[in-house]
């Protein structure tokens, strides 16, 4: 023992080489059990200093996690230990449970967690027991907060469903009693009490269709004492509380989880709240209310000198912080204000009601940015926009208003607007009158009354326009915020925060305003980006603003303008952190659709220079990745000549630099990187491509294809081969490699590889889509080649293992037997397929009709449904006697072993499902009969028009070729006539 001492003495030494020898010695030590006993001997014994207990509970811990089963992950063996050093090892760590000191129950209590996880119910079915002892009425209340501490990890980890339901009516009212005891027991004990409450109503949601009368008895037996115990508490004065005795604010976190636990219980048994809800939303506003002069002391003044309180012992399970307390309540407020039986404290008779109002000026309130907010902006104004973004990073006061904001306008739609603005205007007031008073803080209710506004602009401007269209004033007065509010804050560089907020919200109503105004605001971002003396929060408020005003109002900027912003822009690449990085990028991407004609030579040339060295630093950003690929397309798809120029001769050699390290490394991030951006360069420009753009990428590609193992790298390749494909044929035909080789014979080559049955099917998916392609536009020069390439298709048909890789295998002799019926039936009655395991050989057609005719079902594409339905009534309306005499997989074959039975594995194994073979016509005919169904069904004849094509596959690329396969009524005519 006295040695251990010693050791654990010395992991606390401040020398590291003495503190790591004593780790060392323990590790070795702690392999014995012996060693673990001791630990928990020392852990419980009161008379030891408490730095020594501490360092032995967080050794017998990890001695738990590497030595006491091999339950655990971390185990290590290889021998557990032996159950009567368990069995010692628990009564003494339970023991301490009850220690007086909290930091050892707490340490005590996360070590017992640890031990039940393997050992319950099995080799510790007292647990549960002595559990509910401890939490029981005769216990002293550091036993109390003990087991509490453990009962909530148990019952949210350990304890199944079906173990907590006998349990539950046993611990809940013991639990109540815990609630309901002040005197006796801490608030964080009794908070503590509500969140086990909490988890085990959840329980019993997951288990109510399993077990409906038990769960429907157990919560008509305990939630309605539970929420009562809520009411009441809730009633006392918040206030008064707060500024009480001790006024430590602990007493939040019992506020706090009765409100989480209403939540619960409003989601999951909302009828047992039906008759009170209305109650505990007048509770909710009084508390936003009477809580707002403490929080602005506390929060939002910037010149208060009032200290918060902090707790004696901070807890994170029950966190006692008044902003956390002010984010449930009004989070609880947005859930409760959408069901029905409360509607009428909102709105009657179209009127709004008191409930209505006071519950947007709490939000207009709770929205304000706090002090902290300012500090965290102003030292990484960055964080400004992460905190704005439309998925915010922390859950905050300001979001729960803005969450409830916009759940009220859902739900009351036009009277919530109304509401919304009379709200404006008093917030709009108030701050008015702050500012009169010298108020340092006046223009935090004019930053967040706009923040909130701006949250619903949607709604906003869909009522604008509706009413607009009807002659009707809308009840909103955006007019006024334009004239009167916006253009004074603008230009207010003293106040970068409402300077920022007021461009933000600007281009959130850029649809709804006159163009001269909206060419006023952008002129006004734009000055912003040049102005040195512009802080960086203002500039980033600026770039969004901007950002969407060139998104909305393309028809109404003038090129050379968001030309000239680009040169703006790209100063601030350097500047932002992966927060804003996006944005900036988008911004730019934004610009170039409406700038891209008006770009010259060095902007462009600096611009791709940058966008680069963005990329290449974060290769591995999928968010980042995916905006510069749209910068490059937006680019490419630009007309100048000087931007072509930039592209071919800067952007692509250093590109496919990049895309030469995978020679060194098989999975170089920037190699992949570089690749798409190809991608996006060749997506984006139209046909046809420009000389040479082809011949700049091809040898390194080609090399890239050839060695790349990377599914999407290879895919990637894929996809730029088509684009050339599609847009600009020749320049792939009339390419040769410095070895003679053509361009056609590498994309054969490299074909013919991805169809080896060694290879993936998913790095195979796009190769029919290609081959599609080469028939169309190259089909003279693939003729040759063509039936050994479609020999090859066949032969893969065998193995195909998934309906996509069967798919893509498929549509190529589906294009064909649309343009050459006759041929490629001739060249299928040709071939055998070879045997392949167990299979034998078959003839190539009936391969092909058999997956066809067993994977169109699940076809996936506008596009190739279409032209698998023409091809497939082609064949069904064709006389050949092969095709006739095909035999294919027919339906089920019902017995009564699969009838109505659930099919178990032993089952199935001993009645497998039967297909009786039928003529490959009937099953055409079968399969055409339901399309037809659907069709009718979906009203896809008359309904469904080029732009539905174009969105099902999320490409246009078919737009050249529409005259195959168009659109329109005349499909679905032609196949009936033909069915006909």
């Amino acid at each position: 023992m006295d040695q251990l001492l010693a050791l654990l003495q010395s992991t606390l030494d401040p020398n590291p080489n003495a503190r790591v020898q004593a780790e060392l010695q323990l590790s070795q030590l702690s392999t014995q059990s012996e060693t673990a006993l001791a630990l928990a001997r020392i852990t419980t014994e009161a008379s030891l200093e408490l730095h020594i207990r501490q360092a032995a509970g967080f050794a017998l811990k990890k001695y738990v996690k590497e030595f006491w089963s091999p339950f655990f992950t971390t185990f290590k063996g290889p021998v557990a230990t032996s159950t009567e050093v368990k069995a010692e090892i628990r009564s003494l760590i339970f023991a301490g449970l009850s220690d007086p000191v909290r930091k050892m129950r707490l340490a005590c209590a996360v070590i017992i967690s640890d031990i039940a996880h393997p050992d319950w119910p099995d080799d510790w079915p007292t647990l549960m027991s002595q559990l509910l002892a401890l939490v029981g009425p005769s216990s002293p209340p550091d036993a109390v907060d003990g087991g509490m501490r453990v009962l909530l990890d148990f019952v949210g980890i350990d304890l199944t469903e079906d173990q907590l339901l006998p349990i539950a009516r046993e611990m809940l009212p013991q639990l109540l009693n815990i609630l309901g005891s002040p005197q006796t027991h801490s608030p964080a004990t009794r908070a503590r009490s509500i969140l086990v409450f909490r988890q085990c109503v959840m329980t019993l949601f997951t288990v109510k269709d399993e077990h409906p009368q038990a769960v429907k008895a157990a919560i008509g037996e305990i939630l309605p004492q539970w929420i009562d115990a809520f009411r009441q508490l809730l009633e006392l004065d918040v206030v008064q509380e707060l500024q009480g005795e001790g006024n430590t604010w602990e007493g939040l976190a019992i506020r706090k989880a009765i409100y989480d636990a209403l939540e619960v219980i409003l989601n999951s048994f909302p009828s047992t709240l039906k008759a009170s809800l209305p109650h505990f939303l007048s509770l909710s506003i009084n508390h936003l209310t009477s809580l707002l002069p403490i929080y602005h002391t506390a929060f939002l003044s910037s010149t208060s000198d009032f200290d918060v309180p902090s707790p004696a012992e901070e807890d994170s399970q029950v966190p006692s912080d008044l902003p956390g307390l002010a984010a449930t309540i009004v989070d609880f407020l947005c859930q409760a204000c959408r069901r029905k039986n409360v509607k009428g404290l909102f709105v009657e008779g179209g009127r709004s009601m008191e409930m209505m109002e006071r519950a947007l000026d709490s939000a207009m309130a709770y929205a304000q940015m706090t002090t902290d907010d300012e500090d965290s902006w102003a030292s990484d104004p960055n964080a400004f926009v992460a905190d704005e973004d439309d998925e915010m990073i922390a859950y905050n006061t300001r979001a729960a208003s803005i969450d409830l904001t916009t759940a009220l306008v859902d739900a009351f739609e036009t009277t919530a607007l109304s509401s919304l603005w009379s709200a404006f205007q008093r917030r709009a007031a108030q701050a008015d009158a702050a500012r009169a008073q010298g108020d340092a803080d006046w223009w935090k209710g004019y930053e967040s009354a706009l923040a909130i506004v701006g949250a619903v602009s949607t709604d906003l401007l869909v009522h604008v326009q509706e009413t607009a269209a009807e002659g009707q004033q809308p009840v909103f007065d955006l007019g006024r915020l334009f004239t009167s509010i916006i253009p004074t804050y603008l230009t207010a560089s003293d106040l970068p925060f409402l300077q920022g907020r007021s461009f933000v919200f600007a281009s959130q109503f850029s649809q709804a305003l006159p163009a001269e105004l909206a060419n006023q605001y952008i002129d006004a971002a734009i000055q912003v980006l040049g102005t040195a003396e512009a802080g960086v929060p203002v500039k980033v408020s600026a770039v969004r603003a901007l950002n969407n005003f060139f998104r909305h109002l393309k028809d109404v900027v003038e090129p050379s303008r968001a030309a000239q912003t680009l040169g703006m822009l790209l100063p601030l690449l350097p500047q932002t952190t992966e927060n804003t990085l996006v944005l900036v990028i988008e911004t730019i991407e934004s610009t170039l659709k409406v700038g891209g004609p008006s770009l010259d030579q060095d902007t462009c040339s600096t611009l791709v220079k940058m966008v680069l060295e963005t990329w290449f630093a974060k290769p591995e950003d999928p968010m980042l990745g995916v905006s510069i690929g749209e910068v490059f397309s937006s680019l490419s798809a630009a007309p100048s000549l000087a931007v072509q120029h930039v592209l071919l001769h800067e952007a692509l050699p250093h590109l496919t630099a990049s895309m030469a390290q995978i020679r060194i490394d098989p999975f170089s991030p920037a190699a992949a990187a570089a690749m798409d951006i190809v991608d996006s360069i060749f997506d984006g420009r139209p046909s046809p491509m420009g000389e040479g753009l082809f011949a700049a990428v091809a040898p390194t590609l080609f090399e890239v294809l050839s060695v790349s193992e990377d599914r999407d790298i290879v895919q990637t390749g894929l996809n730029i081969i088509t684009s050339v494909v599609r847009k600009d044929v020749d320049q792939l035909l009339n390419w040769r490699s410095e070895q003679g080789q053509a361009g056609l014979e590498l994309v054969l080559a490299q074909v013919a590889k991805l169809l080896e049955p060694s290879q993936s099917e998913a790095g195979g998916l796009f190769v029919g889509d290609l081959v599609i392609h080469l028939i169309r536009k190259a089909g003279g020069a693939l003729g040759p080649v063509l039936p050994q390439l479609l020999e090859a298709f066949v032969n893969r048909l065998t193995t195909a293992k998934t309906a996509s890789f069967s798919q893509s295998l498929i549509l190529p002799f589906a294009y064909l037997v649309h343009t050459q019926l006759d041929t490629v039936i001739s060249l299928l009655e040709g071939i055998t397929v070879p045997p392949q395991g167990s299979t034998p050989a078959q003839p190539a057609l009936h391969v092909l009709l058999s997956s066809w005719c067993d994977n169109v079902d699940v076809f996936q594409g506008f596009w190739n449904l279409k032209v698998s339905t023409v091809a497939m009534t082609q064949l069904y309306l064709s006389q050949r006697p092969s095709l006739q005499q095909t035999q294919v997989k027919g339906d089920m074959l019902l017995t009564a072993e699969n009838t109505n039975t659930i099919m178990t594995r032993t089952r199935a194994k001993n009645n497998p499902d039967q297909f009786p073979p039928i003529p490959f016509p009937a099953k055409a005919l079968k399969i055409l009969l339901h399309d037809a169904q659907n069709a009718a069904v979906d009203g896809v004849g008359s309904k469904l028009d080029a732009e539905d094509a174009e969105s099902d596959d999320g490409d246009d690329e078919w737009a050249d070729e529409g005259g195959e396969f168009a659109s329109g009524d005349k499909d679905l005519d032609f196949l009936s006539g033909e069915l006909e």
